[in-house]
Formats: structure tokens, C-alpha cells, sequence
């Protein structure tokens, strides 16, 4: 199922990386890949006047059903047992994550922060920031308030 094809793209940008509060947990981040597919352009990438297709630094994830993971989301599903719906980390890459000129063919691996303390009101994606305080979860994830 993994796929460790080696493509370097380089986004050229420094993401907005102030979710995290502190550096602690950074350095005990987990590999993980991204399932493309479950991400939507405008919504999950290429957002705020973004069109490089990159995954920014600070999107919650969730471990899908294939093994690979996916954009976290507190209403996913029909019910509590989907498991987007339980938190497993946050893309944790300074640059975000580049899916390429097609990103129907990008097959993506990331840093996933499973420990650290962040600042929900920075997340880059608005749906995420409210739902990820209360979210069940899989990770030692502090998140604290304004």
C-alpha cells in the first residue's frame, strides 16, 4: 500500500507554523501519507489567494479506513464511529506539504505532530479551529485558548 517514491518539490514559501506555541513535540513528529483524494482545493489547499497546491502547515488530519490519512473533520460521516472524526495529528511541515502540478497523482508524505501544545485560532483551516478542541482523539495534543 505505501508508496516512497522520491519527488522533491519545494513550495519556496515558509508556511504560517504560530499554531504551534512552542517547539515542544516538534522533534517527535510520525511519518504519514496522505491520501490526496480526501483533500479539497480551496478548502484544504490552495486557500487564502494560494495557488501552489500545497497542503499548509497546521491542518488537522485523521487516519482514514485505507491507511493513509485525511483532512480531520468533526461532521464527516453518519455518525461518531467514521473516523474522520477522530483527530491524529497536525501537518507539522515548516513548508507544508507540495502536491505538484496534478495533484490527482501526488502520493504526498508528511511530518504529523502527535504531541506538542497548539493554538487553534491560527490553524489555517477556519472549520477546523472550534472543532479540534473538543475532538476525540488519538494523539497527546494540548490545545490551548487565545
Amino acid at each position: 500500500m505505501s508508496d516512497f517514491q522520491i519527488k522533491t518539490r519545494a513550495t519556496g514559501v515558509k508556511q504560517d507554523t504560530r499554531w504551534r506555541t512552542s517547539s515542544h513535540g516538534e522533534d517527535a513528529a510520525r511519518p504519514g501519507q496522505l491520501d490526496v483524494s480526501a483533500f479539497t482545493s480551496g478548502t484544504h489547499y490552495n486557500i487564502a489567494g494560494q495557488d501552489k497546491n500545497t497542503i499548509p502547515s497546521g491542518v488537522a488530519v485523521a487516519k482514514l479506513a485505507n491507511g493513509l490519512y485525511g483532512p480531520y473533520s468533526a461532521t464527516a460521516g453518519a455518525d461518531d464511529s467514521d473516523p474522520r472524526r477522530t483527530l491524529a495529528g497536525y501537518i507539522n511541515d515548516n513548508e507544508g506539504v507540495a502536491l505538484g502540478d496534478d495533484p490527482s497523482t501526488a502520493k504526498p508524505t508528511f511530518a504529523r505532530l502527535v504531541h506538542g501544545i497548539v493554538k487553534p485560532s491560527l490553524l489555517p483551516i477556519a472549520a477546523q479551529r472550534t472543532t479540534v478542541k473538543t475532538a476525540k482523539s488519538s494523539v497527546s495534543i494540548t490545545h490551548v485558548e487565545d
